[in-house]
């Protein structure tokens, strides 16, 4: 018996019937050499189209272009202890905005000097012209606020720093370039020196020889004036450096400080954007990023921003990068909170209202239309001391009524109760009739700086010290008034 026979159920006529014959397989009819060729490049083109989607899809999630933010889907500003924001940051909607014109506030701010917003800058990108414009807005710009020191530095903390803080900020910059900035980046100082450090250190012509010591901070500036090769410790050195130990530093204060540090961050610009095709940069640069900044952009709008600025045609150029600094002129406004104080008249920049509107229409403004001074509000000074806003609205309601009950208050020169009149060494000439030595007089702190020192001929009037219940319950921030002011509180701490 074959086994294999009964392993087969049914008989042999349905055994024949369920057998298929096999088919006949046909030659295959060789490719001409064309055929060949068509066929390869119809595999390449497949291939390459799946790489195009792949990459398309790949890009739609890696580099998103943001949206700009419109007044309705903004935060409201807040609201701080007794400081209601009243009126509306202007917008300019009827006029249409420029295709792909964004603006940011950039906002640096030192850890180390207490927080306070130091830096602030605003930047445009407008990417179709592939122009890079930053305007730096000096710290001591003075700002419709409601208390008693109105530098525009002392706004993020006085609304409690955070969310708030920013866009309490925003406001204020809003009123005096006329329009609300896009998106907000707040960076901590140190990030600059980290960037810097990423990219290999940046060569660098430093304009005056540095050198300060503060062991308090254990913070000690050395740098000698000429083409330096600045590390990130250099660059966080040179960028805080404003005056030195032996009254040396920048003879225009401030001002000076913010054309160095314009200069250097536009020399790491023009680094950064030959280094940062490099994969390990990248990472570096991400790493810097993510420690150091907070913003409301996202991941992928950075990147979007980033391609936009490496591979645009024709990409960004280190020469469409402009820097420039708000155009303004120095002030000095009597202080009601250190009034009778060697200090009460602090140092502040009012803006140039002509010259801004004219730099913000040609490098800022996101809007098709052209701004004009309505637009804005600037502080001004009044050559008998008060203060005053173009909107003609005045949020320091209390200021010029106390200066002027200031001024109207006789001041009385302190004499000092002698016991008797001491002897003269024969060697000194008798004083002048009406002059009365003072044995009790102190001399000045050695180095010009370091200690208070009091003026005895202005006695403050009752009522006038300090802040009262309607201002804000935040602390007034300390004034550091620039170099060349006309007086001012101990410095402290030369940096942003």
């Amino acid at each position: 018996m074959n086994p294999e026979k009964e392993h087969k159920k049914g008989g042999s006529r349905l055994q024949k019937s369920t057998e298929k014959p096999e088919k006949q397989k046909k030659p295959r009819v060789p490719l001409t050499s064309r055929q060949k060729a068509l066929r390869v490049v119809y595999i390449v083109v497949t291939v390459i189209a799946a790489i195009i989607v792949t990459a398309f899809a790949a890009s739609r999630l890696l580099f998103v272009k943001p949206n700009v933010p419109t007044t309705q889907n903004r935060p409201k500003p807040p609201v701080a202890s007794g400081e209601p924001i009243s009126s509306d940051a202007p917008e300019i909607n009827d006029s249409g905005r420029k295709e792909d014109f964004f603006t940011f506030l950039i906002i640096g701010r030192d850890t180390g000097g207490g927080g306070n917003t130091d830096t602030v800058m605003l930047v445009a990108y407008d990417v179709p012209n592939q122009k890079l414009s930053v305007m730096n807005i000096p710290r001591d710009t003075m700002v419709n606020v409601s208390w008693d020191i109105k530098r525009i530095n002392s706004v993020y903390n006085v609304y409690g720093g955070g969310d708030d803080g920013i866009q309490a900020l925003f406001d204020e910059v809003s009123q005096l370039v006329g329009f609300i900035p896009d998106f907000s980046v707040v960076v901590e100082w140190e990030a600059v020196g980290e960037m810097a450090e990423a990219i290999g250190g940046v060569d660098f012509e430093v304009p005056v020889n540095m050198n300060y010591d503060d062991p308090t901070q254990d913070l000690h500036i050395h740098i000698s004036k000429g083409m330096q090769h600045l590390d990130g410790e250099g660059v966080m050195k040179v960028l805080r450096f404003r005056d030195g130990n032996n009254n040396t530093g920048y003879v225009n204060g401030d001002i000076g400080r913010i054309e160095t540090q314009q200069k250097l961050l536009k020399a790491i610009v023009e680094k950064l954007l030959t280094k940062v095709t490099e994969p390990s940069t990248i990472l570096n640069l991400a790493g810097v990023f993510t420690e150091n900044v907070t913003t409301d952009l996202t991941v992928q709008n950075i990147f979007w921003f980033g391609q936009q600025a490496v591979l645009g045609k024709p990409p960004l150029s280190i020469d469409n990068v402009n820097f420039v600094t708000m155009p303004c002129t120095n002030k000095s406004v009597w202080s009601r909170s250190f009034a009778g104080k060697s200090y009460q008249f602090q140092s502040y920049v009012v803006p140039n209202t002509e010259e801004l509107v004219s730099v913000v229409n040609e490098y800022f403004n996101p809007y098709l239309e052209d701004l004009d001074d309505k637009d804005l509000d600037i502080m001004y000074v009044n050559s008998d001391g008060t203060i005053g806003s173009s909107t003609g609205v005045l949020e320091d309601t209390r200021h010029n009524s106390a200066w002027a009950a200031y001024k109207s208050t006789p001041k009385e020169t302190p004499t000092p109760e002698v016991s008797e009149t001491p002897e003269l060494p024969e060697s000194t000439e008798t004083p002048a009739p009406g002059v009365t030595p003072d044995p009790g007089a102190t001399s000045a702190p050695p180095g010009g700086g370091g200690g208070e020192t009091t003026a005895p001929t202005a006695t403050p009037s009752v009522g006038l010290e300090g802040p009262t219940d309607d201002e804000p319950a935040a602390p007034e921030p300390t004034p550091t008034p620039d170099s060349g002011a006309e007086s001012g509180p101990p410095e402290g701490i030369p940096i942003i």
